[in-house]
């Protein structure tokens, strides 16, 4: 069993980075525990297991969700999402997915919350 707390180590937090890494069609993903660094994945593979990141910290430290382009650090310039990871109302750590897509990512997302758009989809396929 897979479990997070606020010191799970970067070798903890691997299978859920890989996971999610997938899940986001490989763009680069950071996971941190709260007391511990943690990794960053990109292209399939493990790039760092002593990963700090500002602003996973930030996120942790705020438990909020926090879209941001950070001005230093593997990801200068490029615009990350990182979200708290939460436990019984205790923040433990936080996720982030690096768009280095420069933002297209973030605009599909909002384009496909348009209802418009919804005509393009199968029947079966609309929200209830």
């Amino acid at each position: 069993m897979i479990r997070i707390s606020e010191d799970s180590t970067a070798e903890d937090l691997i299978p859920i980075a890989k996971a999610i890494h997938v899940l986001v069609n490989k763009l680069p993903v950071s996971i941190r525990s709260k007391n511990k660094p943690g990794v960053r994945i990109e292209k399939g593979k493990v790039v760092d297991t002593n990963y700090e990141g500002y602003v996973l910290k930030l996120a942790i430290m705020l438990g909020k969700t926090i879209k941001a382009t950070p001005i230093d650090g593997p990801y200068k310039g490029l615009p990350v999402i990182v979200t708290p990871i939460v436990e019984n109302d205790n923040i433990v750590g936080a996720v982030g997915v690096v768009d280095i897509t420069a933002g297209i990512f973030d605009d599909i997302l909002t384009l496909s919350r348009r209802p418009e758009l919804y005509k393009f989809l199968p029947e079966d396929a609309y929200p209830k």
